[in-house]
């Protein structure tokens, strides 16, 4: 009797031991969450994508910011992306830096370039992504890419629906650079000066690109503006934009030619 007591009384001492330990173990995974989760909403995504951007430019080792990017929370992106500046920002220095990082590391990736553009080379918050998913579906608004702007994608996912611009805004085509001989410089874009900065960089690139012929009554005109013409509202917003700049008169009416694009891999290409 007296033995089978004693065994019981362990028992219950060990069941209790057991739960105590468990508790324990719960508590300490809770707070460790809780710290994790608390350090992840300290990070200043636009400071990070600088650094980031900054690292590749200098040519300094870019793993932590890469790692860094890859594993922040989609909450923190939904706390800091609470705007169409804020995104557009955030996804043109992801973009354009990952370009140079990439083919830094690999130029043979742009023997194919079509290849290049949409396979999944990248992770940001958990979300495995391409540069045709950033071009294209964050910062073009969803838009089919070989749709000239027209068709916008019924399949996104969720995550690029909650990320992505509200608004297809035309600059953006002279500020995203594709390793090509032909693409603007490359810059960092800050979420403050966002605004000045696509008009000072669209203005720079029209300058150097188009041509008014005034005695053929043609103007000459990037080939962005023909492969995303309806970002552009057609020939006539193109006519339209080339006059706000003052590259053709006022009162011209020139038949549009695009240009070639030079697609010869141009690295380092960073504006002054």
């Amino acid at each position: 009797m007296k033995t089978s007591i004693q065994i019981q009384r362990k028992l219950l001492f060990l069941l209790v031991l057991s739960i105590s330990i468990s508790f324990s173990a719960c508590a300490n995974e809770k707070k460790t969450t809780s710290n994790l989760s608390s350090s992840i909403e300290k990070v200043d995504l636009f400071q990070l994508s600088k650094d980031f951007y900054e690292a590749v430019k200098q040519g300094n080792s870019a793993e932590k910011y890469i790692d860094q990017l890859a594993t922040i929370s989609k909450e923190t992106l939904e706390k800091q992306l609470t705007n169409d500046t804020k995104k557009k920002a955030f996804w043109l220095n992801i973009y354009n830096t990952y370009v140079q990082y990439l083919l830094k590391k690999n130029p043979n990736l742009y023997d194919d370039r079509s290849n290049f553009f949409k396979e999944e080379r990248f992770t940001i918050a958990g979300e495995e992504m391409s540069l045709d998913d950033v071009e294209h579906g964050m910062i073009r608004d969803s838009r089919v890419k070989l749709s000239y702007g027209h068709v916008k994608d019924p399949f996104a996912s969720k995550f690029e629906k909650k990320f992505r611009v509200s608004e297809v805004d035309w600059r953006i085509h002279f500020a995203l650079n594709c390793g090509a001989k032909s693409c603007p410089p490359v810059a960092f874009y800050k979420v403050e000066t966002l605004d000045a900065q696509l008009e000072k960089s669209s203005q720079a690139y029209l300058k150097r690109e188009v041509k008014f012929n005034k005695k053929e009554n043609k103007v000459y005109v990037p080939r962005l503006m023909d492969w995303f013409r309806a970002d552009f509202d057609g020939k006539d917003g193109v006519i339209k934009i080339l006059k706000s700049y003052q590259l053709i008169p006022k009162s011209a009416n020139p038949e549009v030619e695009f240009l070639d694009y030079n697609w010869e891999l141009a690295l380092d290409n960073y504006s002054s």
